[in-house]
């Protein structure tokens, strides 16, 4: 049938329309308020339990060594991948720095294994230093543990109630007094309280063993370079507990200049146990000697030298002493020897500043030890297989063997020397051979007692300046910066969380609304009607807000009353001037709103004092009957099947409006395919043309049986009834086909139960005169002239 409506027809190119996506979303404005005001609330209680984050931090500039360097080119290690960037000496600072050993050291000294915290709201505040409580663990306990152990402390009406717990295990306990020992699976327990305890306080201790507490502090401590240029270290880390972690960075720096005062004052302490040992062992030979010279001279009563040796005696003297000088490098020199190359001393430090006069060999001592201390201290970092330290060992070897031949050499330059003063001497010798045996024996004696008298002075005097070397040993860093706290938290960020939840507040209902329409296989509203269909489409009809099904009356002028006018108004127009036409109105499924629309619909025309006849034919599942109240012991089902009834005996006045007149369907038949193709029906759709303006008809759904097609040879126009939400987007496809195939006679398109407030000439009386008012009024100027 040829379409007379103008634009009703939906056009089929696709466009993105976005005024209607953003009025689609306007739309449902309270859920964006709604989820708005739950994101604020969740930030807000977000804010209320998270604890402040502050940055602590320190800053340390590491003192240069001049008087050391490296004995081999560190150069060659940029090759390793190890060393890069900052200074060489920077960054090995800053691995000791990281390093576990320091960072055990530092919890053991202030032994922070456990954590105490009170109650302020909804949250848990850390308390440092001063704490109204401590928890006594068990020997050994926070090494042992796997797992963190957390108590609990509340006061209650007859003393405390502990919540105990330690991974997955649990349990309570109530004590009369905090000093009372708590038995645990896991060993016994006990608090000393240290301040009183209010009874609205509540308490969690936290006690974490020693090595994850040593991995989460390596872990949230930040040590880096200021800068590539600089020798400054900044030390850094977040803490909710400022003062906790201020005391932890003093100490950490602290325990780091220990450790490298220590390093530095590893060859002096060498030296001095070197030292301490040779002078008990040269201090028993000297007191053995002056034994000797009392002895003797009680022996052989001696008092006095004569004068006549005095020449021969002080030449013999000088050599004695040159010779005495020589036999102590020689004894030096032989300790040395021993020392490097005894075994169990590999890696140790050489003994220095002894007096030995070689300064070759004191070189070459001095480079051993500063080769050795390098290889400590790479050793910290790196295991034994690197092949820095290969190399190094083997640099330690040739050392070593250097330090070996120069002894040797000296030693064969020290005998040279000796042999030289002591043929000096036996000249001198054989020229006091007059003088008596004891005066001869004596001054070898007393020869002996000087070498060693000189001997002990000497190493007394090495131990004082060594003594000396100690105590002057400064520590490596120099504090720059003590450690302190921002003013400012660095987290939680309130108003970036404010914001985050402002943008969560309008996404999630984005994307819910975006998600829904995804999965919803339903009609959402007219447009996408418009765009699924090609039939020509009469106009949408809005909710019923009142629990009435008949909405359009005498004297309403209700938003859907309007929206049936407007549908009345293009029906006249498909219509095209007919004369008593018979309209059906189908669905494609039950529930879209079909007997709704079809009371509507007659009573919008017999408010226009038209003649009008509502027909029950959905004789399978009637309702026309229900919603009108209306018995259903006779109608079309027995005019059909019984032909003893007549037409009026089966209309029923609507007592909706006097133009109205109602058959229903009557009782439900075992054969309603065969009674829509009976000719009683043909002859009673005469009778009903013949006395009523307009039929409308209220047939079956149409995908669920085939009774509606049966009809279509009886009427004039199909409205095809759909409901927004409800109808699935399938049934498009249905409708085109229909309408394709014109197997249903003037089809056209109506959507129920839209969220639309109709603008269509509400508020007509009000004086606005809208755009849709005119075009109200043109179409009714244009069916007063096709009736005329």
């Amino acid at each position: 049938m040829e379409n007379n409506i103008p634009n009703l027809k939906s056009s089929n190119i696709e466009t993105i329309n976005i005024r209607e996506i953003l009025i689609k979303y306007l739309q449902k404005w309270h859920w964006f308020l709604i989820s708005a005001v739950v994101c604020f609330v969740i930030a807000y209680f977000y804010l209320k339990i998270t604890n402040d984050q502050f940055t602590v931090q320190s800053t340390i500039l590491i003192r240069k060594d001049k008087s050391t360097s490296g004995l081999i080119d560190m150069s060659m290690l940029d090759g390793l991948g190890g060393l890069s960037g900052n200074s060489k000496e920077v960054e090995d600072e800053i691995q000791v720095l990281s390093s576990r050993s320091l960072m055990t050291n530092v919890i053991k000294s202030l032994a922070i294994e456990t954590e105490y915290y009170e109650k302020h709201g909804l949250r848990y505040d850390e308390i440092y230093p001063l704490t109204p409580l401590k928890l006594v663990t068990p020997v050994m306990f926070n090494d042992t543990m796997k797992q963190v152990a957390s108590f609990k402390l509340s006061s209650k009406d007859k003393g405390y109630q502990v919540d105990f717990k330690y991974g997955k295990f649990s349990d309570r306990y109530l004590i009369t007094d905090l000093t009372k020992e708590i038995k645990t699976p896991i060993g016994v327990f006990r608090f000393l309280q240290i301040l009183p305890i209010k009874n609205t306080e509540t308490f969690k201790i936290i006690s974490y063993s020693t090595r994850s507490l040593i991995d989460a502090y390596c872990g949230a401590i930040k040590v880096s370079a200021v800068n590539k240029k600089a020798n400054a270290i900044n030390v850094s880390t977040v803490s909710a507990c400022p003062k906790k972690s201020e005391v932890i960075l003093d100490k950490l720096i602290e325990m780091y200049n220990q450790d490298a005062v220590i390093d530095k004052n590893m060859i002096a302490t060498s030296t001095a146990a070197f030292i301490q040992e040779r002078i008990k062992l040269i201090g028993s030979e000297l007191s053995d000697v002056e034994v000797d010279v009392e002895n003797y001279k009680k022996k052989n009563k001696l008092t006095d030298i004569t004068t006549d040796a005095d020449i021969f005696l002080k030449s013999a003297s000088e050599y004695d002493t040159k010779l005495a000088a020589l036999e102590t490098q020689v004894n030096l020199v032989s300790y040395i020897e021993a020392y490097v190359k005894d075994n169990k001393h590999q890696y140790d430090l050489v003994p220095a500043n002894l007096g030995i006069e070689d300064k070759s060999l004191l070189l070459l001592m001095q480079e051993y030890n500063k080769a050795l201390l390098e290889r400590m201290k790479i050793l910290r970092t790196t295991n034994a297989q690197n092949p820095v330290l290969v190399q190094m060992e083997q640099q330690l070897k040739e050392l070593r063997t250097s330090i070996i031949v120069s002894i040797g050499s000296i030693k064969d330059g020290l005998k040279i020397a000796k042999r030289d003063v002591l043929g000096k001497t036996s000249q001198f010798t054989s020229r006091i051979n007059g003088v008596p045996t004891q005066e001869r024996e004596l001054t070898e004696i007393i020869r002996q007692k000087e070498i060693k008298s000189k001997l002990y002075l000497f190493l007394l005097q090495k131990r004082e300046e060594n003594e000396l070397s100690l105590a002057s040993t400064i520590p490596s860093a120099k504090t720059i910066n003590a450690s302190y706290t921002t003013l400012i938290p660095v987290s939680p960020k309130r108003m970036m969380i404010y914001l985050l939840a402002l943008i969560f507040g309008l996404v999630l209902p984005l994307i819910y609304i975006y998600v829904v329409d995804m999965l919803n296989n339903k009609i959402l509203d007219s447009k996408e009607l418009k765009r699924l269909v090609k039939v020509p489409y009469l106009g949408s009809i809005g909710i019923k807000k009142e629990p009435d099904v008949v909405v359009v009356r005498e004297g309403k002028t209700t938003p859907i009353v309007e929206m049936f006018r407007i549908i009345r108004t293009n029906m006249q127009f498909m219509l095209a001037g007919k004369e008593k036409p018979v309209i059906l109105i189908t669905s494609s499924i039950s529930g879209e709103g079909k007997s709704f629309t079809s009371i509507n619909i007659a009573m919008s025309f017999a408010l226009m004092k038209k003649k009008v006849i509502l027909v029950g034919l959905d004789i399978r599942s009637p309702m026309l009957g229900d919603y009108l109240h209306l018995s259903k012991e006779r109608g079309i089902t027995m005019f059909i099947s019984d032909e003893s009834y007549t037409m009026n005996d089966i209309i029923i006045p609507s007592n909706l409006h006097p133009y109205l007149d109602v058959i229903p369907a009557g009782p439900v038949p075992p054969n309603p395919a065969e009674l829509m193709m009976n000719q009683r029906l043909d002859d009673l759709f005469l009778q009903l043309r013949a006395e009523y303006d307009y039929v409308i008809v209220d047939s079956a759904p149409i995908g669920l049986v085939s009774d509606t097609y049966l009809l279509n040879r009886l009427v004039d126009n199909c409205i095809y009834v759909a409901r927004q939400n409800y109808t699935p987007r399938e049934a498009c496809s249905l409708i085109n086909e229909i309408y394709e195939h014109n197997r249903l006679n003037g089809m056209a398109v109506v959507l129920n139960g839209t969220s639309e407030s109709s603008g269509y000439g509400y508020g007509y009386g009000y004086g606005v005169k809208s755009q849709k008012k005119k075009d109200y009024e043109r179409k009714m100027n244009l069916i007063n002239k096709i009736r005329k």
